[in-house]
């Protein structure tokens, strides 16, 4: 199997029509997981196997954990060190204040977004 787009989801897909560069929206939807409360990134790459714009497709494991960092930097989630049951304490990512208010912007621009999606898909017909 090759890998495709940054995130290095593991199934061949070679054209955008195929819908290989979904994986670009990887941030709102980690953010959308978070905002149901507080994660490990292990959880986080599990459950976004499993989310629509994934289509099954697990995500590289380091992009998601890159993207995390990221959006650490930028202060819109942040970590504590939450206690495991079995081996070393693992990083619990959860949204900040400006994690949620980015959260609501990425809510209005998909919206734009589905609406001229729905006028292209339209037009195309």
């Amino acid at each position: 199997m090759s890998t495709s787009g940054s995130l290095g989801v593991t199934e061949k897909r070679t054209c955008p029509c195929e819908g290989h560069t979904l994986d670009r929206l990887l941030q709102p939807s980690v953010m959308a997981l978070l905002k149901t409360g507080p994660l490990h990134a292990y959880a986080l790459v599990e459950q976004l196997k499993d989310s629509p714009l994934m289509m099954g497709c697990r995500p590289d494991p380091s992009g998601v954990y890159r993207l995390l960092n990221r959006l650490e930097k930028q202060g819109l989630v942040e970590h504590d060190w939450g206690e495991s049951k079995q081996g070393p304490s693992k990083r619990l990512y959860r949204l900040t204040s400006s994690g949620k208010k980015c959260l609501r912007k990425w809510v209005k621009t998909l919206d734009a977004y589905q609406r001229a999606i729905a006028r292209l898909v339209s037009s195309m017909r």
